[in-house]
């Protein structure tokens, strides 16, 4: 017999749910709603809360991926225990106060948000779940197992020299910082350097530059340059596609290299005009 899943008090589902509504209240310039969705962001997954910890549970086990199955038995052993040690009242408590603080500041609509890992999230919430019977919970278990040795659909799409390249930026960050755009210096800090904590902010940050490039692009189609080539135009289009189809919420090290050139490429417009 199957338990029923309550995805109001999943904490990773009402996390992403709420980066999804600050990307639509960005998106549509809605400033006083993006200003209320950052305040309940900090407020209840700040650094040391109960709910950024169990968020961080939650994480180990939906976004790891090509581990050998030894180190990903461990790591799920280690993410139960960590969750075991957690304080349910808390937990429970923290969940009601940020429920109360989305259905009166903001809108029960937020829960209809559209969340890619929902599943895996309502896997993992049922295994950590002491209601759980024993026989579902090995087999979900297994799943989250099978997920974690596994590579992910878009790290397949991944070339080889885009992980290169990130790495190089990474170990030899001060070597190559000089030879980097203002906009690409800042950018790869950011991603460099955010945790749990400061992802929303991160989130925020680069919608904030997608929004900038995307418009800078669009100007583009009307220099005559690439108006007067229908070659250049679709490549143009192209370029807007791959901008519009990067997910904030979940940066991955093709999309961040995406961005970079995109990055350069912009900067190329200006200096023609």
């Amino acid at each position: 017999m199957k338990t029923k899943h309550n995805k109001k008090r999943n904490t990773a589902f009402l996390f992403e749910s709420l980066v999804r509504e600050l990307t639509k209240s960005i998106v549509f310039s809605k400033t006083e709603q993006t200003q209320k969705i950052k305040t309940i962001i900090k407020e209840h997954f700040n650094k040391g809360s109960v709910l950024a910890k169990e968020l961080e549970c939650f994480k180990a086990l939906a976004e790891t991926h090509e581990l050998d199955t030894y180190t990903a038995e461990k790591l799920i052993f280690q993410a139960k225990k960590q969750h075991e040690d957690l304080n349910q009242q808390d937990v429970f408590l923290e969940q009601s106060q940020l429920i109360k603080s989305i259905n009166t500041e903001l809108s029960t609509e937020v829960y209809n948000n559209f969340i890619p890992n929902y599943r895996s999230y309502a896997t993992i919430a049922q295994v950590f779940s002491k209601k759980t019977p024993v026989k579902q919970k090995v087999l979900m278990e297994r799943q989250i197992l099978q997920s974690m040795t596994s590579s992910p659909k878009a790290k397949k799409e991944l070339k080889p020299v885009d992980s290169l390249v990130l790495k190089t930026f990474a170990s030899n960050f001060n070597e190559k910082y000089d030879s980097l755009l203002p906009e690409q210096k800042s950018l790869l800090n950011k991603f460099m350097t955010v945790n749990e904590a400061s992802r929303p902010d991160f989130s925020i940050y680069l919608l904030e530059e997608l929004k900038r490039l995307d418009a800078r692009v669009t100007e583009s189609l009307e220099m005559k340059d690439i108006k007067e080539d229908a070659t250049m135009q679709e490549a143009t289009m192209q370029v807007l596609q791959k901008l519009r189809n990067i997910n904030v919420s979940s940066v991955s090290e093709k999309s961040l290299m995406t961005v970079l050139k995109i990055q350069n490429l912009v900067r190329e417009y200006q200096n023609d005009d």
